[in-house]
């Protein structure tokens, strides 16, 4: 169909055919797609692979309305134009969007001068406030055919024409959904929805549930008697127990098995849901698979009844007992809330409401049954949809109605009407959770992966990357053996395993439900624990993996001056048994940023520059190298620790210290003290010429102490003569002379360091009084050039008390 409508549904039926089954193609079990749990007919409320026949002699005066999907639809009554409504909802009281229901019929023919003038009514076909609904057929009956059918109605030919609804059966989407492109295919899309349900319950397993569901029974062991019915007949009884305070909606799949003798009778369905609040709850849905019952037939009386157990206080639970033949609706009918008591052919107006909503989650697959099944009982109304994919179903509304959906893969017979508000009872596929946690088949979500994105401040930990991978929901009936998620790191990622965190949904720590290591590739493995998957409540839900550590980037990526920026890609994989999904690439992101400068100084013992300072700039966490310098008068003592290192978002400073020295800056290598006449008298004479001064600078701490001295290393000598001038030289400072002798040193100066700067002791020689004299003796001197040479020393004296 192309849309989707309703939500209950009756049915109904009276008359038989047999379709000749070599027409059939048998379908593949697969998974019906999601929107579709039934297939083509999950928006339904009848389809027939086959023919639908409607009786129109027993509809004349009756609602039929709903979605019907047939290869053919025929009337099997001769009634001449119907007073009924035919897919009429002018009386609806329920409000439907009119593209859920238009088209209302789908099929490839229709045959019957009845069923021609039921298209044409002038009644059918209307919706809410009138207007026209219409109907898709894929071929239209012949010009004979129209003209048998209105030849006393020709004022309705142009209702027939213009309800027609003129598209394409490719433009329903739940036939391209399903890959269904004509009519034929139907059949097989039935059977492979009943194979696929069917094949979830066998002989070793005949109950699967959801997680929502704690446990479940049917009682295959012992027969149980409804004492409330006549006759002593047994009773199918499916007890349903839900987690207690579950939000999830309970959906269950039962197998009941007509080689076992008291189902192969039955004549009561009962069903119970225990911790259940149906005023509070989504209803459970339910899938009953009915198994080698080759000649299924109700057509005795059939009672059903459903019934919620709101939880027990505390931890108390109700007991089930089906399988030693105890009745479980007699054991705590005090608790009991009814849902479904279908004892008549009417349901009670305090039940309505509830028996409808169970109505749409209730299936009843009859697999494998090849004959007609017959719904006759003349006492109750079958309650669920009906999927019968080998069987024409017959319904009588003079014997028996179903309430809910028909599907059959071959004909239905009804005389059974349907009013809009019976037409609700359809499945409700709105509200179908899926079939996940029950097969195994729940997909595997990829893992969603991201890369931080950060200012890169060099090699500490942080958070790198972030996994996000949703663990499928618990199956029993196909069991998770493995969960491991790999991650080949790059190898600037610095990841520990035991850095690894992982949280759950609410933020608590499940590092523990896994186990964390990494190989010598530096790839991550994550694997769920033995314990974990043992654990119900390690399924179903998303854990989040944070992936911290450092980046360690090459000494060439962070002294590139052009790279701004590192991008790392990653990908991880996460495999669940033999199915793996690989996730999003995610980008880690890292900006460089300039950083503060490194400031290298150049200091003597004083603490003061005695060099020019450097500045070095980079990267944040870009390595530096400071470098020492050969300055003239210092030595280097201290290498300073951080004189390599990162540059980062402060200020540092590197500090080389050196030791001072206490030296000559200049020392004259020739002094003058002039030439002059032979004196009849003693004389002195000072110095007259020197080619530079005597000039000492100390870089040692101030405060330091020091002399120069002076040692005659050859007394002054006549160049000729060779005669000698005895104790001739002395030093006059401030009015005193000092002797200058030729085998010990004389104190010229003593000076206390104030200023590393050069200081001058001869500058003022010649002007003064002071410095270095001659003295000449009378008669001493011969007439000659008398030169001689002078040792200048310098000591480090300490300083007197």
């Amino acid at each position: 169909m192309k849309k989707n409508v309703f939500r209950l549904l009756v049915l109904f039926f009276c008359l038989l055919h047999i379709v000749d089954s070599s027409d059939i193609v048998f379908a593949e079990s697969v998974l019906p797609p999601g929107n579709y749990p039934l297939g083509v007919s999950t928006k339904t409320n009848l389809t027939a692979g086959g023919t639908l026949y409607f009786n129109t002699d027993q509809l004349q005066d009756k609602q039929l309305v709903g979605q019907f999907l047939a290869k053919n639809i025929t009337s099997n009554g001769s009634s001449g134009l119907s007073k009924g409504g035919f897919q009429n909802y002018q009386n609806a009281t329920r409000q439907w969007e009119l593209d859920q229901i238009d088209p209302a019929v789908v099929s490839e023919t229709i045959t019957g001068s009845d069923i021609i003038r039921l298209y044409a009514n002038a009644t059918s076909f209307k919706y809410m406030n009138g207007e026209d609904l219409h109907y898709y057929l894929g071929n239209l009956p012949t010009e004979k055919e129209m003209n048998d059918a209105l030849q006393y109605y020709p004022d309705l030919r142009e209702n027939f024409t213009k309800r027609l609804y003129n598209d394409t059966l490719e433009s329903f989407p739940s036939f391209t959904d399903n890959g269904i492109t004509n009519f034929s295919q139907v059949t097989g899309n039935i059977q492979n929805v009943s194979d696929y349900y069917a094949s979830l319950t066998d002989s070793n397993q005949s109950v699967v549930h959801n997680s929502a569901v704690q446990s479940a029974e049917v009682n295959t062991e012992k027969k149980v008697v409804n004492p409330n019915d006549w006759g002593g007949q047994s009773s199918i009884q499916i007890n349903i127990a839900l987690k207690k305070g579950t939000t999830e909606q309970a959906v269950a799949i039962v197998n009941v098995d007509g080689q076992i003798d008291h189902f192969k009778n039955a004549q009561d369905i009962s069903i119970n849901y225990t911790n259940y609040d149906p005023d509070t709850m989504l209803p459970p849905y339910l899938f009953i698979n009915y198994k080698h019952f080759p000649t299924f037939n109700f057509s005795g009386s059939t009672f059903f009844h459903a019934t919620a157990y709101p939880s027990l206080p505390g931890e108390e639970e109700y007991e089930f007992e089906g399988n030693n033949g105890v009745f479980f609706e007699g054991k705590y009918s005090d608790k009991a809330v009814p849902l479904i008591k279908s004892d008549s052919h009417t349901i009670s107006d305090e039940l309505k409401d509830k028996t409808y909503k169970m109505a749409t989650h209730l299936v009843h697959n009859f697999n494998d049954e090849d004959k007609e099944i017959q719904f006759r009982s003349n006492a109750s109304l079958f309650i669920g949809s009906v999927l019968a994919p080998r069987a024409s179903v017959i319904l009588d509304d003079t014997q028996g109605r179903v309430l809910g959906s028909v599907y059959s893969g071959y004909d239905i017979h009804t005389n059974m009407p349907i009013s809009p508000e019976e037409s609700t009872a359809m499945f409700d596929y709105d509200d179908f959770p899926g079939l996940g946690d029950i097969v195994g088949g729940e997909e595997l979500e990829a893992p969603i992966k991201v890369g931080e994105q950060f200012t890169y401040t060099g090699n500490e930990n942080r958070r790198l990357y972030t996994i996000t991978q949703k663990i499928p929901a618990y199956s029993s009936r196909f069991p998770i053996q493995t969960v491991k998620i790999t991650d080949p790191l790059a190898d600037s990622l610095a990841i520990a395993a035991e850095d690894v965190t992982i949280k759950d949904e609410t933020g608590g720590n499940a590092t523990d439900y896994f186990t964390r290591n990494k190989n010598a590739e530096n790839e991550l493995l994550i694997e769920a624990k033995p314990e974990s998957l043992a654990d119900e409540s390690f399924y179903g839900k998303t854990y989040t993996i944070e992936l911290n550590g450092s980046l360690q980037l090459s000494h060439e990526e962070l002294t590139d001056p052009e790279l701004n920026q590192i991008t790392i890609p990653n990908t991880a994989v996460t495999t669940v048994n033999e199915e793996s999904k690989a996730s999003n690439e995610a980008e880690l992101k890292a900006e460089f940023v300039q950083g503060k400068s490194v400031v290298v100084n150049y200091l003597n013992e004083d603490g003061q520059e005695i060099a020019p300072t450097e500045i070095l700039d980079g990267k944040v966490s870009q390595p530096y190298q400071a470098k020492a310098k050969e300055i003239p008068g210092y030595t280097l003592t201290t290498i300073p620790e951080n004189e390599s290192g990162t540059f980062s978002n402060e200020t540092q400073t590197v500090i080389y210290k050196y030791q001072g020295h206490l030296i000559f800056s200049a020392v004259p290598t020739q002094i003058s003290f002039g030439t002059h006449a032979l004196s009849s008298k003693d004389e002195e004479y000072k110095i007259e010429a020197k080619d530079r001064d005597i000039v000492v600078k100390d870089t040692r701490t101030l405060g330091s102490n020091w002399q120069l001295r002076a040692t005659l290393s050859k007394p002054l000598t006549g160049n000729k003569t060779q005669h000698v001038l005895s104790d001739a030289l002395f030093y006059v400072k401030d009015g005193q002379s000092v002797p200058i002798p030729t085998h010990s040193s004389s104190i010229i100066e003593s000076a206390v360091t104030t200023t590393h700067d050069e200081y001058n002791i001869t500058q003022d020689w010649e002007t003064s009084d002071d410095g270095l004299k001659v003295a000449v003796k009378s008669g001493d001197a011969l007439a000659d050039q008398y030169s001689g040479e002078i040792s200048w020393e310098l000591y480090d004296v300490v300083a007197n008390d």
